[in-house]
């Protein structure tokens, strides 16, 4: 697999030299935050702040009435909820996508799916990838702590992997060992990557977060599900954040080391990584504790088109030792959740 797959739609330039020069045919889909560190002082052309098309599916359908004649490409300024509501509207017109992440905190970029919510439930649907990417280091800067937690969904390999092979020992799934290979490997370069430097430089790293981040994208395009990165952590991950608002990346961490327990696969190196990151150092600052995370394990569910360790446990009410031993390791790692 090329690890060079987007070589030829990355370019990196000045973003608000670019924004300027765009014409009245051009939609920007912006968030208030991206707003606030780049300003876009061009009004030639359409520029939208996504909470006003919102994620619903029938409100950004309703959009795309309103401007189909009007634009002929799209560009995404933000992070995961603007590129997926760029490259949904992108993807049904039938025009160029160009995303400009503000933040790496999801591998949506790299993606040819969408996450959105129809009839209050969220869906994954089909799109498209960015027609090119523009990354601008400076404006990557400024969301450092957001950057860092886009490594959650590649560290998330190693629950998702052992959920496989679950599924393969229980219900004969079949293990594509080509694309298992290559998650495994890309998980093992990502750990090396963050044990051999400081927080710092891993913060700084931007095209090294950009390409490891991405990659794990492009390995579920590639198989054409999520199964090689995301499995019983995203489950949990899901829960949590139904109840809270909170990063991605902080609830996907706790799925990880909750579910590698549940796998009796707890790794150290990958719990140490997790540690270096400070994945949950500002959990609580997000309304996280132990108490949403045992209401989150308990009211669970099995996904139907994923076999997971989930599907081993009949009742999660039977999940006490498991709890005990999160909160040892939390308290290990002196984070506050209580």
């Amino acid at each position: 697999m090329n690890r060079e797959y987007y070589k030829d739609v990355v370019i990196e330039k000045n973003v608000k030299k670019y924004l300027k020069e765009l014409d009245d045919r051009k939609l920007v889909i912006y968030s208030p935050t991206s707003i606030n560190k780049i300003d876009i002082e061009n009004n030639k052309c359409e520029a939208v702040n996504w909470h006003f098309i919102t994620k619903n599916r029938a409100n950004i359908d309703n959009y795309i009435m309103g401007v189909s004649n009007k634009i002929d490409e799209v560009i995404t300024l933000g992070g995961g909820s603007v590129i997926d509501i760029g490259k949904y509207i992108a993807n049904k017109l039938k025009i160029k996508l160009i995303c400009i992440p503000t933040m790496l905190s999801t591998n949506s970029y790299a993606t040819n799916k969408v996450a959105l919510i129809e009839n209050d439930k969220k869906v994954t649907l089909n799109s498209k990838m960015p027609d090119e990417i523009i990354i601008d280091n400076q404006l990557l800067k400024l969301s450092m702590q957001e950057n860092i937690y886009g490594l959650a969904d590649v560290l998330s390999i190693y629950t998702a992997l052992n959920d496989w092979k679950i599924a393969n020992e229980d219900i004969d799934e079949k293990i594509n060992f080509e694309i298992y290979n290559e998650a495994e490997k890309l998980l093992n370069n990502v750990v090396s990557f963050i044990n051999s430097k400081s927080l710092k430089e891993i913060g700084e790293n931007n095209l090294s977060l950009f390409n490891f981040i991405g990659e794990a994208g492009y390995i579920t395009n590639v198989y054409g599900t999520g199964r090689p990165e995301s499995g019983s952590e995203h489950i949990l991950a899901k829960e949590i954040e139904k109840r809270i608002d909170i990063p991605h990346g902080i609830s996907v961490s706790i799925g990880i080391i909750l579910m590698s327990l549940m796998q009796k696969q707890y790794n150290e190196s990958i719990m140490n990584a997790i540690a270096k990151l400070k994945m949950l150092d500002n959990g609580k600052k997000y309304g996280l504790d132990m108490k949403i995370i045992i209401e989150s394990l308990k009211k669970i569910k099995k996904r139907e088109d994923r076999y997971t360790i989930v599907n081993r446990y009949n009742n999660m009410d039977d999940v006490d030792e498991i709890i005990n031993e999160v909160e040892k390791i939390i308290r290990k790692n002196k984070v506050d959740l209580n």
